[in-house]
């Protein structure tokens, strides 16, 4: 009998333990505020990593391969690398590319409204600062107008392999402008010879002198290239940067490196710095599997 009862109390203590709640120092304020911190520092480095909802590609031309990839073939948002379209299409159109095209429209830039503006000094505009007006003026004033421009870029598009791009319109400001990491190589490789497009999309900056509107005054209108990595890199050959709230931030770029030609893409990266934080280790680690 007295062993039995021995035993329940023992079973009873035992349990008492197993349910009983933790010591006050761990609800302590230190405590929490500790937990806080470590919670905020694991929020911080998450940060850094890449978003695995983005694309990213590094395709090396002379061994026709891709050395690192990632989502080549999920079709995005493209935003404003749009614009390489527009000036390639602009460019197959023949039109002459020194007649002064008058500036009007709706889209915002740095172009003067009520300004005449060549149509090579707009193109210069457009892809080096990434200039919305700029690119309105040059669709409308295409060969029979805007919806020629669209039906001649997307033809385009077709007759070089680009079986997942749309452009549908000359800014990249709508959504409906999108296109894949893997046929963007294929873009860049299309357009890298032409010497138009080599002239106009490796400049760090360009600046025009036209007159003011209904004065004779002389205004120098600055551009400056809107990717900050191009001031970082030599043998830029081709860039292009890209912003809206569906596409997060994009860049193509054509380099040169080891007597190597590179082309590479980010599409949808969450800040700048991410993006050029992919850019870099996409070059800096070239031929190897992982960023």
């Amino acid at each position: 009998m007295k062993k039995t009862l021995l035993l329940l109390l023992i079973s009873f203590f035992m349990s008492s333990l197993a349910y009983a709640e933790p010591p006050k120092k761990f609800k302590s304020k230190k405590y929490k505020q500790y937990q806080t911190k470590v919670y905020k520092k694991k929020l911080k480095v998450s940060k850094k990593f890449y978003s695995p909802n983005s694309s990213y590609a590094i395709y090396d031309y002379s061994s026709s391969q891709f050395d690192n990839e990632h989502n080549v073939t999920d079709i995005k948002s493209i935003a404003s690398i749009t614009k390489l379209f527009t000036a390639i299409t602009v460019v197959n159109s023949k039109a002459d590319l020194n007649e002064k095209l008058y500036v009007t429209g709706n889209n915002g830039g740095k172009v003067i409204k009520g300004s005449w503006i060549s149509r090579i000094d707009l193109l210069k505009a457009m892809v080096t600062n990434s200039d919305n007006l700029a690119a309105e003026v040059l669709a409308n004033n295409h060969p029979r107008g805007f919806k020629q421009f669209i039906i001649d870029a997307n033809d385009y598009n077709k007759r070089i392999g680009l079986k997942h791009t749309e452009i549908v319109d000359s800014s990249g400001l709508l959504p409906g402008n999108v296109s894949t990491a893997a046929d963007l190589v294929l873009f860049l490789n299309s357009i890298k010879d032409n010497d138009v497009i080599k002239e106009i999309a490796n400049l760090r900056g360009h600046e025009i002198a036209v007159p003011r509107p209904k004065g004779k005054r002389i205004i120098t209108i600055k551009f400056h290239n809107t990717n900050p990595d191009i001031y970082k890199m030599d043998n830029v050959i081709i860039s292009k940067t890209g912003f809206t709230n569906p596409a997060g931030r994009c860049v193509v770029m054509l380099v040169e490196r080891g007597q190597k030609l590179y082309a590479l893409v980010v599409l949808g990266a969450r800040t700048p710095s991410d993006r050029s934080r992919i850019l870099h280790n996409l070059l800096d680690k070239a031929n190897t599997v992982h960023i």
